[in-house]
């Protein structure tokens, strides 16, 4: 036991040097904040049609409720966008091997890229959200959409949750989402290396994912079992986000709960991050 203490003391240390190096080697990058500056304009764009649809009167409410919304789904796009060129790029650049020649281990230097991505994706978020609330409340509805509406209950549709509730059950549900696409990003880039390959097949799977929901709608009526796939998981965002969103899982999707989409959550995560750390670990890099 003591031995063990230095030894995973030891293994942290290096996990955080990987990760303070890594996040330094992203924010150096001009593409990050290339990602930033269009998800300050996507931000302002959803904000200048939410003032057109309130033009009748501000519902202060309803548009707190929402605040994370797009700056969240920008989050995890940009973040996974990010993680896979971290991971492909070490492959396609060649790098990979300059990095296995240091004493660190091969899945130190994965768990480091995976905990970077987390570290995006809140920094994309929180950034997001600040800059939708002020842009909302100072530019487009002058005053209106104040913190003090926070603990306000939003009337219909959202299980009687107060802002502030639906605020943390709607971003701790998007969360464990984003493990799953995570753990799906790392395998496709780690099975695949090739930058250009993994990129297509991430923004495929994201892009696709509501178009193959679409499909099992159909596929589900005569087969309950094909609701089970993959592509089925983000339903678990959607069935704490609203009680529409909750008719529709259970309705459409068959899901009479959230207890199977939580065991698919877990379970395609766990089984996508064993097989990356597999690979990555036993495949073999050539050191010219």
């Amino acid at each position: 036991i003591r031995g063990s203490i230095p030894t995973n003391y030891r293994r942290g240390e290096k996990i955080m040097k990987l990760l303070i190096n890594e996040f330094i080697k992203d924010y150096k990058k001009k593409t990050t904040w290339l990602y930033f500056l269009l998800s300050f304009g996507i931000i302002l764009l959803n904000s200048y049609i939410a003032k057109r649809q309130f033009e009748d009167g501000v519902d202060a409410v309803k548009i707190l409720s929402g605040i994370t919304v797009v700056a969240g789904s920008v989050a995890m796009v940009f973040s996974l966008i990010m993680l896979a060129n971290n991971l492909s790029q070490e492959y396609s650049k060649g790098t990979i091997k300059f990095l296995y020649t240091r004493p660190k281990s091969r899945s130190a230097i994965l768990t480091a890229k995976i905990v970077l991505a987390f570290i995006n994706y809140i920094i994309f978020l929180v950034v997001g959200t600040v800059f939708d609330f002020v842009t909302k409340n100072y530019v487009f509805f002058k005053n209106k959409i104040g913190l003090n509406h926070l603990n306000d209950t939003i009337e219909e549709g959202y299980f009687g949750r107060t802002v502030v509730k639906q605020i943390i059950i709607t971003n701790l549900a998007d969360l464990a989402v984003y493990i799953f696409f995570v753990a799906m990003v790392v395998l496709v880039c780690v099975v695949f290396k090739t930058q250009i390959l993994s990129l297509v097949l991430v923004m495929l799977s994201l892009l696709g994912t509501g178009l193959i929901q679409s499909l099992t709608i159909f596929a589900v009526s005569k087969f309950s079992w094909a609701k089970y796939h993959m592509f089925d998981v983000p339903l678990f965002s959607s069935y704490y986000s609203s009680e529409a969103g909750r008719h529709t899982v259970k309705e459409l999707f068959k899901f009479d709960n959230a207890n199977a989409l939580i065991i698919m959550l877990v379970a395609y995560s766990f089984v996508f991050f064993v097989i990356s750390y597999i690979v990555n670990a036993r495949r073999d890099i050539t050191i010219d």
